[in-house]
């Protein structure tokens, strides 16, 4: 393929939100759009891949699917950054088990060849199946933490004492301290975390539910939990109605994973601190209310 024809397959919005990245890790946003359409031409030439339907992309990524020598696949292009590093070791620890099957992997430049899956993730269905779809996953994911994974307790500790923490409810964040404190003197209970187990980030392979873009962390497992109520929240309602919705999709994940409540509760408060903080630094004053109501929501 010739570099203008792989231009092409780089939708324009995605494109203009990439370039406003800064590095993290790797190169800027702006760079990496700019070296993209490069890099799916050298790709797709090295490994003997055509292309096998139209573009999608993610978050952070440009998704083409793809024929080789072994049949359909999905080319995943990621833009390269801190929090994605460690997706193709999470990949090759669970080939295949509760997740997308990585067929091969440039992990320098944040490529990945994967197993082709359907479109279908679990936005769809009623909350509470998808809860528990989600919640069923775990045992197969939550393996030996790996080596090469960072671990959770000092990425939070080092969010929880950024500036914007200061702009929150003050007990809320002591809580939050006292929480991660407790998961550090657990530290035996870490397992390898999708770190990103959202309704979104579950896709059917025509059978089965498989989870996809990892942001590997090793830590609790009851980390693993506050996706599933910070999305789809507006299901949940508000006041009377958002307390029992979040504490109903808890106790649907502790029953099927066999997660304690007491543990769950105060850890997805926890994340729910760090998602405020990061909407602070956003200037993101919605989130910021939404995830505070949920925190309260999980309260005693």
């Amino acid at each position: 393929m010739r570099v203008e024809e792989a231009a092409a397959l780089v939708p324009t919005p995605f494109a203009e939100r990439i370039a406003r990245l800064d590095a993290d890790g790797g190169p800027s946003g702006a760079d990496w759009v700019a070296a993209l359409p490069h890099l799916v031409a050298e790709i797709l030439d090295t490994w003997s891949l055509t292309l096998d339907g139209d573009p999608m992309t993610g978050h952070g990524a440009l998704v083409l699917p793809v024929r080789g020598e072994d049949g359909v696949a999905a080319l995943k292009l990621g833009w390269p950054h801190t929090e994605a590093g460690g997706e193709h070791l999470a990949l090759r620890a669970w080939d295949g088990h509760g997740a997308v099957r990585l067929l091969r992997a440039d992990p320098r430049r944040s490529l990945l060849l994967l197993e082709r899956l359907t479109s279908e993730d679990l936005h769809g269905p009623w909350d509470e199946e998808a809860v528990a779809a989600i919640a069923g996953l775990y045992p197969q994911l939550h393996v030996d933490p790996l080596p090469q994974v960072a671990p959770l307790v000092p990425r939070v500790a080092q969010i929880l004492s950024r500036p914007a923490a200061h702009q929150l409810p003050r007990r809320l964040v002591e809580q939050a301290g006292s929480t991660l404190r407790s998961l550090e003197a657990d530290g035996a209970a870490a397992r390898l975390l999708h770190g990103d187990l959202h309704y979104g980030n579950i896709l059917s392979d025509g059978t089965d539910w498989v989870a996809i873009d990892p942001k590997p962390v090793n830590g609790h497992p009851a980390w693993e939990v506050a996706p599933l109520l910070s999305n789809r929240v507006e299901e949940m309602g508000t006041g009377a109605s958002l307390r029992w919705s979040v504490r109903r999709r808890v106790e649907i994940v502790c029953d099927v994973a066999g997660l304690a409540e007491d543990v769950v509760r105060p850890v997805a408060a926890l994340r729910g601190v760090v998602h405020a903080i990061w909407a602070v630094g956003d200037g993101d004053t919605e989130r910021v209310s939404r995830s505070i109501s949920l925190i309260k929501a999980l309260g005693d």
